[in-house]
């Protein structure tokens, strides 16, 4: 073969005498597929820490990957609610900072937001109560605004639900700001 050059052959695969195809099925044998077998680590089944089925296991190890996955799962959730555009490679959207958005997001779920959660239902409650009798105040949704003890800068609250209808009427306010509409 004058003029060819042959690369150095160093993964034993003699292309005389087998196809690539060939040697990758010998390469893989006893594993699934033709490719390295899958990772046990976060597939259902027991724990390797404590023999217990790992949904119900209260090993750290099992803990931190239902955490996980809750907070991935929780991420996905509202990055669709908010019409965020899927990246072409999806493991890129695991993680806020890569969403392709023009606001900066940060999703937390779990016990760590129940402090908010219960304050944001009972000012809710509280306003339900308030608009029995107003005209018109049912048809509103519901937006609390935090203002803790020496700031002068808010922190705004309101389902994901009601996300538009609130954004509208935001902007409602700031194009018509002198009329008394209600």
């Amino acid at each position: 073969m004058a003029g060819q050059i042959t690369p150095k052959n160093n993964n034993a695969w003699d292309p005389e005498n087998e196809s690539w195809d060939e040697y990758k099925v010998r390469r893989s044998e006893g594993q699934m597929g033709t490719g390295q077998p899958n990772s046990q680590k976060n597939a259902r089944g027991l724990c390797p820490n404590t023999d217990k089925p790992k949904r119900g296991c209260d090993c750290r190890t099992c803990i931190n990957r239902r955490n996980r996955s809750k907070g991935r799962r929780k991420q996905n959730m509202v990055r669709k609610k908010l019409g965020i555009p899927d990246r072409k490679f999806h493991g890129a959207d695991a993680h806020e900072e890569n969403w392709r958005s023009a606001v900066r997001i940060e999703v937390k779920a779990g016990q760590q937001v129940g402090p908010i959660s219960t304050r944001f239902k009972k000012a809710e409650a509280q306003s339900w109560e308030n608009v029995k009798n107003i005209e018109g105040g049912k048809g509103k949704p519901f937006m609390m605004v935090a203002m803790p003890d020496g700031e002068t800068d808010g922190i705004v609250l309101f389902r994901l639900s009601q996300l538009k209808e609130v954004v509208l009427g935001i902007l409602e306010n700031w194009e018509n700001p002198e009329e008394d509409k209600y």
